[in-house]
């Protein structure tokens, strides 16, 4: 249930218990080792009458937060913020190793989730601008739009309007998906569900990797992550994780550059404390194409002929994104004993953003002239998040307890002086003649914001030996200053929200382990009615069915749901004061979704996935009710695989093949016009050199082509002349050296 008010271990072990992979055969060895001892032990007692009580074996491996060998992650504590098996987490979650986005090369955070269920997040043509995504239905581009903006269980924040970070991938370990609504441990989140970006972190094993990449568009890319024990008792770790990168793209006249360098320090004096170091800084000079072109000539038919993919409708000597972004914060535990443990996570930012483009404003009655306006952005903002949990692992008579018990908060602020509208002249797309007068840039008015959150949470994951229970529940106070700088005016904003979250679950012997959830969510909103009265946050509230299953003596993991999700206090326009909104509007989606993972006999890595989503605006005083939401498909599907030889001939090659289809979306709130479906293939194929020549053994080549048959398509539609190209074929050659 949710209310509102609006005024003026760190363990000697990493790891966890589960079916063992089959890349983990020197952990099967030491587990059959060890079960011998306690068989051979049990014999002794059995000779003398004793009763034999064989404990439970756990196999140590991948922990939380950590590396996964491989695509089939088994632990996240993105869904419950301790480590927690996902066989035993009631709420979907998907974790994208950093295997299969180095097997897929993947580019950015939103080609990283290509093969996801539910999970749609390329509909913008820029790779290197935004990372934004819809999951279940909700999210995407424009005002409301699902930003991918949680790194290592904090929220990564954003300025007043157009400065929006974005993360190098190349800097990631792996890419959480949590489903649904998760306002309990994170707060303030669209009820879709968040992505969870976990950084790279030092390792206690020495390593290192450099690469050269080369591909499309005159792309050149040198990237390297060095790291390991500095002392010989390893109790200092460190790595340094770095990214050089220039590139033309899809669309004329426009560039991406990066630079990217990450170092991490970790000091352990003890089995049972641990403080990580992280930093970060990225520079992005030019970060690509973000604009909208015309339905108009794209989707519909135009007189005039077909728009190219590659053409740009702004002014080359007035186009370009630059954003610096400059993070330092740090995560430590600490395990006082067998039941008290404690995790803070801190990280402070500072961010800078500068744009300026022209855009497409319509399109002419000779459907081939392009009317534009003039938008101009410079921001600042300095961002802080903290997050403070302590965990109590202890029991009450047969059940067993896993309290959790959170303060988090998070503080902005931040400048923007930003306009839109001036004068430039139009533009034919079939002959464009750019650079022409008149050109007048739009006045650019401040305003500063500054914005607080604090949230207090509790959390208990209590199991009945094979029956488990979730229960949490949070407040939220969440405040908002705004002031335009040129009159002085000051508009404030305060809300607070009590969320929930109960889930079931029950995992049988054969590793099948069904669940049903219920959750909440909240998100403020900024804005006032025509009263005056500020904006009430959305809600989310969803319902969710589902199962997980291990099949036993695999490596594979399987999960689906069914859920029905409903947002309220959705704007929607006052039909009785023009120009102003009420939040009377309600967005619903159903669905359905399946996701496979599993690798077999080491060879063979497998990703298969489906989603069915029926969303619908149930509720609204615009053209949009009882319409689907712009952009979001019905259906989507996709299957990845990749083949390595370890024998033979053909020893050292790998063969990668995926195919991903989006169904059609509607390509405006009132649904008159759909963008066609499509189908894609992506192929990989590599060669790791030390299996014909143990000298070569740390060089290996890849090359990866993203759109294979270089089919033409459109991403997404918001509005007839909000639309998108997708990217077409692009082909990456990456040489790498180990050690």
């Amino acid at each position: 249930m949710m209310e509102h008010s609006s005024v003026t271990t760190v363990k000697a072990t990493d790891g966890a218990a589960g079916t063992t992979p089959a890349r983990r055969a020197p952990l099967t060895a030491l587990a059959g080792v060890a079960l011998g001892a306690i068989i051979c032990a049990g014999t002794a007692r059995a000779q003398s009458g004793d009763d034999i009580t064989l404990d439970t074996i756990q196999v140590q491996g991948e922990r939380a937060s950590g590396p996964v060998n491989g695509y089939v992650g088994r632990r996240s504590d993105t869904a419950t913020k301790t480590d927690t098996p996902l066989i035993e987490t009631p709420q979907s979650v998907t974790v994208v190793t950093r295997q299969q986005m180095a097997d897929q090369g993947a580019q950015s955070v939103g080609q990283a989730l290509r093969y996801t269920a539910s999970v749609l997040a390329e509909t913008r043509l820029s790779a290197g601008r935004y990372d934004s995504a819809f999951i279940r239905g909700f999210g995407g581009s424009g005002g409301g739009a699902g930003f991918i903006n949680n790194l290592d269980g904090l929220r990564y924040q954003r300025g007043v309007s157009f400065l929006v970070p974005a993360y190098e991938p190349w800097g990631l370990e792996r890419v959480e998906v949590l489903r649904g609504p998760s306002s309990v441990v994170f707060g303030q989140v669209k009820p879709g569900g968040i992505v969870n970006m976990v950084s790279k972190r030092p390792k206690d094993e020495a390593h290192g990797e450099v690469q050269l990449q080369f591909g499309s568009y005159q792309r050149a890319q040198m990237a390297f992550d060095i790291g390991g024990p500095i002392d010989p008792e390893k109790t200092w770790l460190y790595r340094v994780v770095g990214l050089g990168r220039a590139a033309d793209t899809q669309v004329d006249f426009t560039r991406e550059e990066r630079i990217f360098v990450a170092p991490s320090v970790t000091y352990r004096p003890n089995g049972a404390t641990s403080f990580t170091l992280m930093a970060s800084f990225q520079r992005d000079p030019e970060t690509g194409f973000y604009g909208f072109i015309p339905a108009v000539g794209t989707v519909l038919p135009s007189r005039a002929g077909r728009i190219r993919s590659d053409f740009f409708p702004g002014e080359p000597s007035y186009e370009g994104y630059s954003r610096n972004q400059a993070n330092l914060g740090y995560a430590f535990e600490h395990r006082f004993n067998d039941v008290f443990s404690f995790r803070q996570n801190v990280r402070v930012s500072d961010l800078e953003s500068r744009m300026h483009t022209v855009a497409v404003a319509g399109i002419g009655a000779d459907q081939r002239t392009l009317t534009r306006r003039v938008t101009a952005s410079n921001e600042s903002a300095r961002t802080a998040g903290i997050d403070n949990q302590l965990q109590a692992d202890f029991r009450t008579g047969p059940l067993t307890h896993k309290l959790l018990f959170g303060i988090d908060g998070y503080w902005m602020d931040g400048k923007a002086f930003t306009g839109a509208g001036g004068t430039v002249q139009t533009l034919d797309f079939t002959n464009p003649i750019y650079g022409r007068r008149p050109f007048v840039v739009p006045a650019i008015p401040g305003t500063s914001q500054t914005t607080t959150q604090y949230g207090v949470y509790l959390q208990d994951q209590i199991k009945l030996d094979r029956l488990s229970l979730l229960v949490g529940g949070r407040f939220d106070s969440a405040e908002a200053r705004t002031r335009a700088l040129t009159t002085g005016v000051l508009t404030k904003q305060d809300d607070t929200a009590r969320t929930g979250r109960v889930a079931l679950m029950y995992n049988f012997d054969n590793g099948f382990a069904p669940y049903a959830s219920y959750s909440t969510s909240f998100e403020p909103v900024a804005g006032t009615t025509f009263a005056g009265t500020p904006f009430k946050p959305t809600e989310g509230e969803q319902y969710e069915v589902g199962f997980k299953y291990e099949l036993p003596g695999a490596n594979a993991f399987i999960q689906a749901a069914a859920y029905e999700l409903t947002q309220t206090n959705v704007s929607t326009s006052d039909l009785a004061n023009v120009g102003f909104q009420v939040q009377t509007g309600e967005v619903r989606a159903r669905g359905i979704e399946v996701e496979a993972r599993a690798t077999v006999f080491d060879n063979l890595d497998l990703i298969a996935a489906y989603a069915y989503t029926d969303a619908e605006v149930t509720k609204s005083n615009g053209v949009d009710l009882g319409k689907r939401p712009t952009v979001v498909p019905r259906h989507m599907a996709s299957l990845w695989g990749h083949y390595t030889f370890r024998t033979g001939m053909l020893a050292g090659l790998g063969l990668g093949a995926g195919v991903r289809y989006v169904g059609e979306g509607a390509g405006d709130p009132g649904n008159t016009f759909f963008t066609p479906d499509y189908t894609l293939v992506d192929a990989a194929i590599s060669y790791d050199f030390g299996a014909a020549n143990p000298a070569l053994k740390a060089w290996k080549l890849q090359v990866n082509a993203h759109n294979l048959f270089d089919k033409e398509y459109i991403s997404g539609c918001y509005a007839a002349v909000q639309c998108s190209f997708g990217l077409r074929r692009t082909v990456l050659a990456t040489l790498s050296y180990r050690w």
